[in-house]
């Protein structure tokens, strides 16, 4: 597990302001070389930011205790260490978190560190600031500021920040009738709120035309949300009102999810240069040079972009448009070197009782453990794990034929019947169904998902945590790992829509010949 610990130069290795703000603190009341007092730090004095902090108190032996757990990491760890023992952690981090705490109490001074989530999802490093304190007895008492370093983000952030260029990513708002009235920023750049005049915090904070309302006036507001729309890009070159001048800019807009996202460049010096110089047409031409380099430039990072939009943000896993765009190439290199490729499709059985149970914390802990179950053992960068949506999951598996792709789906169940989550209200027990298909050489991406899905339907039928398989020409085989239970002869998966899988034409339901099979076929 990658970890890293510093004890010199944490004002400016923290990322978190938040850190930086409470390390500084605490060096003030250091001043004077006498020991911290826990009073400064106690959460039930910090407000908000007591969410994210970890208090430890020494026990009588040896060991060290939770005393607050903050909430929001209970919601992204899955489960409250409140009066835990830390000795409970056994796994790599729990050692390192218990070295960590023993530094601070033999040197008694700050440690900042860094380590990899023990946990599949959207966090990729955890950054923590340990400091020392005392309470009104002279006991030690430790207390930790953790927040996340999230990987993706970080990256956007880095890449947007070191523009020249004024970046923005728009989320249109619609009305009850799904026509666009508005747009909310999802991101701005350094650049983009500096020419605003604002700061980032506050763009993000308003609407696209509360702040910019002579987007509307100008006819450019209407122009981006075609490019939403109708998914093409734009480019022009118009004036532009800026805080402190109108300016001449380039600029690009481009589709992003249910919105868009525009790049400005400044070219004010540049047109001016074009203008004055308008009857030297070798100086126009260096300038249209100039102009497609600069252009081939922002395509460049829009397609980088472009490709950190391709993860699920909450479990990690191939979103809908990745994983569909995965398996259309799979079935293109099948068809062209004639190997074989299969899918299975994955549904978490009483889902919705998870969530009315252990509230939606509990339930996204689960689909992140899910990806991370699914995602075991399958080849890197052959295998595709995607999530299509709630507790909907599909694998890709190039290579592989269907006896071989049941054995997969089996090891994937038993998988998620043996894990279980820590949560406050209990523990979280959880069981998935799967549908297996194989591609037979000739029928559509569509289709296949189809077959898989009826699979899929019919191991639901017959109970509930078990794989099917879909033969083709309507044979489907459930395989019942806790002895055979044949189903109804009536019992048909629903006619194909396309509510049930965006994008497919309706079928009309076939009768299937069904079978229960002790043991999944070898493969």
């Amino acid at each position: 597990m990658y970890r890293e610990m510093f004890h010199k130069g944490i004002e400016w290795r923290a990322h978190a302001h938040s850190i930086r703000r409470l390390y500084g603190t605490w060096l003030a009341l250091r001043a004077d070389g006498r020991a911290v007092p826990f009073r400064e730090f106690d959460p039930a004095t910090m407000g908000d930011i007591a969410d994210d902090m970890i208090v430890f108190r020494p026990t009588g032996n040896g060991d060290m205790v939770y005393t607050h757990y903050g909430r929001s990491l209970v919601d992204r760890v899955g489960t409250d260490m409140t009066g835990q023992a830390s000795s409970r952690i056994r796994e790599s981090v729990g050692a390192f978190f218990r070295e960590c705490n023993a530094r601070v109490l033999e040197s008694d001074e700050p440690l900042l560190t860094l380590h990899r989530s023990a946990l599949s999802g959207q966090v990729h490093l955890w950054e923590r600031l340990v400091l020392p304190c005392r309470d009104t007895d002279g006991e030690p008492v430790i207390v930790i500021i953790a927040k996340p370093r999230q990987f993706r983000d970080d990256l956007l952030a880095a890449v947007l920040d070191a523009s020249l260029d004024a970046i923005v990513a728009v989320h249109l708002v619609r009305d009850d009738s799904g026509a666009p009235i508005d747009g909310e920023f999802v991101s701005v750049n350094r650049r983009a709120a500096e020419w605003s005049g604002v700061t980032v915090d506050a763009m993000l904070q308003s609407s696209v035309l509360t702040l910019c309302p002579w987007l509307a006036e100008s006819g450019l507001w209407q122009r981006y949300v075609d490019v939403a729309v109708m998914r093409e890009p734009l480019q022009l070159v118009t004036r532009y009102p800026c805080a402190d001048a109108q300016r001449w800019l380039e600029i690009a807009c481009v589709p992003f999810g249910d919105g868009f996202m525009v790049t400005k460049a400044d070219i004010t010096e540049r047109k001016q240069a074009e203008d004055a110089m308008r009857q030297s047409q070798a100086e126009y031409a260096r300038a249209n040079a100039a102009l497609k380099a600069e252009i081939h430039r922002r395509q460049a990072l829009e397609d980088e972009l472009s490709h950190l939009a391709t993860r699920d943000s909450l479990t990690g896993a191939l979103n809908r448009r990745a994983i569909t765009q995965g398996l259309r190439d799979a079935i293109a290199r099948s068809a062209r070197y004639a190997h074989a490729v299969s899918i299975v499709t994955m549904d978490l059985d009483h889902f919705k009782h998870i969530n009315d149970r252990f509230g939606h914390a509990g339930g996204d802990a689960v689909l992140r453990r899910t990806v991370d179950l699914l995602t075991h053992g399958l080849r890197e960068d052959v295998d595709l794990v995607g999530r299509l949506g709630g507790e909907e999951f599909v694998v890709v598996l190039p290579h592989i034929g269907a006896a071989e792709a049941v054995g997969v789906a089996c090891r994937m169940r038993a998988l998620l019947a043996a894990a279980s989550i820590d949560h406050q209200d209990g523990e979280i027990r959880f069981t998935g169904s799967f549908g297996v298909a194989a591609w037979d050489g000739r029928e559509t991406m569509d289709r296949l998902l189809s077959r898989a899905d009826a699979a899929l339907y019919r191991a639901k039928a017959a109970g509930r945590d078990r794989v099917a398989l879909d033969e083709g020409l309507g044979d489907i085989h459930v395989l019942d790992h806790g002895g055979a239970v044949p189903l109804q002869p009536s019992a048909e998966p629903p006619a194909f829509t396309p509510s049930t899988r965006q994008g497919t034409a309706p079928r009309a339901p076939r009768r299937a010949r069904t079978s229960v099979l002790a043991r999944p076929p070898q493969a």
